[in-house]
């Protein structure tokens, strides 16, 4: 396991907002250059990184806390869409992206159908990887540019059964499909950032969405908001 708080606080998302971020990755030379890339996002970041699966699993059991997870596809003990599953069936909703040097539309729609918050190319330059990162931790989902592409951006989900919202939810989710940015929907609602993040993780979850976009066409075309 290796830590690093970043240090050069010339990337994205930088300042005093903390992040703490769990690295999934068994190869040392791409974590090395991953890590170097990581410490521009500023001071404020916590990076723990693992080899394994089953040591992911026990960081997310034991410290709950994280806002991303970026997760390498292929793993010594087990593959890592198995991780996307052990985070729903715990109902953790942290953002996971996948870590691959696959091209394939294929392995991207599967992770995506796993829960997948994104698809990051090991042949991503540092700049790609930031900003597909700072989207996800917006609430969007990031996609590879072969993907994209092809035009393929849509992620099916199941629309049917979904439990009812509470209050708060249903203003958080009333702001989403205006087309508020996180901070004006903390101003609006006198909310933290962290609150608002939430409030978003829940809201993806229950809709099987990845993005705000999916989740506010879910909400239009069910009418959840009355």
């Amino acid at each position: 396991m290796h830590k690093l708080s970043g240090s050069q606080p010339s990337g994205l998302r930088q300042g005093t907002v903390k992040l703490k971020v769990l690295v999934v990755e068994d190869h040392p030379v791409y974590l090395d250059g991953l890590k170097h890339i990581l410490s521009r996002m500023g001071d404020a970041l916590t990076l723990i990184c693992v080899e394994t699966v089953s040591d992911a699993q026990r960081y997310l059991n034991e410290q709950g806390d994280f806002d991303l997870v970026l997760l390498d596809l292929g793993l010594p003990d087990e593959g890592g869409l198995s991780l996307l599953n052990f985070i729903s069936q715990h109902k953790l909703f942290v953002p996971a992206v996948i870590l691959s040097a696959s091209d394939s539309r294929r392995d991207v729609q599967h992770a995506l159908q796993c829960g997948a918050s994104g698809f990051i190319s090991k042949a991503s330059n540092s700049e790609e990887i930031l900003t597909a990162i700072n989207q996800v931790l917006e609430g969007e989902i990031c996609l590879p540019s072969f993907y994209q592409q092809e035009g393929n951006t849509q992620v099916p989900s199941e629309t049917a059964g979904f439990p009812e919202l509470t209050p708060r939810q249903k203003e958080v989710l009333q702001l989403v499909c205006e087309g508020l940015p996180n901070k004006k929907i903390c101003q609006r609602l006198n909310l933290t950032e962290h609150t608002v993040k939430s409030h978003l993780k829940t809201l993806f979850a229950t809709l099987k969405v990845h993005n705000r976009t999916e989740c506010a066409r879910v909400a239009q075309e069910w009418h959840l908001l009355g």
